[in-house]
């Protein structure tokens, strides 16, 4: 989906990935980018081939058994089943499209400008596409490993919790 071999964009890319998820793998590469040096390290996000044909046949399956119960069980309509599933479609549809993705990320960042506790991954948008996101590789331990290697774990709840509510409440923009 990106036009080239993989060997033509990424100057080292590992096989073996990093991380796995029902949509998607994130594998480690390097890239060579313009005005940098050294080729820098990056997180390959691609997605899994043909998850969109198998995601849009389970919600076509939802729509009709949305419509279903319906039209067998009229108490359901109070709460909308065709409703529901319209939004869940929307939002996994959405979720599929890595360019939507990317737009996130620089929406993000440009929310949190000035917050000093945030570290967005830069988005590489020659190496990405609909189907494959690459992204600055931020190194690091997970949240439940920092504590265990001494980060003060009340300053990192407070944190997340001021964090999660100014995505909520002031930007209304909200991504986990």
């Amino acid at each position: 989906s990106l036009g080239a071999k993989v060997s033509e964009i990424f100057v080292t890319f590992e096989d073996k990935p990093l991380a796995c998820a029902s949509v998607a793998q994130v594998h480690r590469a390097t890239l060579k980018v313009e005005g940098e040096p050294e080729p820098v390290a990056v997180a390959v996000k691609i997605q899994r081939p043909g998850i969109d044909k198998m995601v849009a046949r389970d919600l076509n399956l939802l729509h009709m058994l949305a419509a279903l119960v319906e039209r067998t069980i009229p108490e359901s309509r109070l709460y909308s089943p065709s409703g529901l599933v319209r939004e869940f479609d929307r939002a996994i549809t959405a979720e599929l499209d890595f360019i939507i993705e990317a737009q996130n990320a620089d929406r993000f960042e440009a929310n949190f400008i000035g917050e000093e506790t945030l570290k967005f991954p830069k988005v590489y948008s020659t190496a990405s596409s609909k189907k494959v996101l690459t992204l600055e590789f931020l190194d690091g331990p997970k949240v439940t490993d920092a504590v265990k290697l001494g980060a003060d774990g009340k300053w990192l709840g407070e944190t997340a919790v001021r964090l999660i509510l100014k995505m909520l409440f002031e930007d209304g923009f909200f991504h986990a």
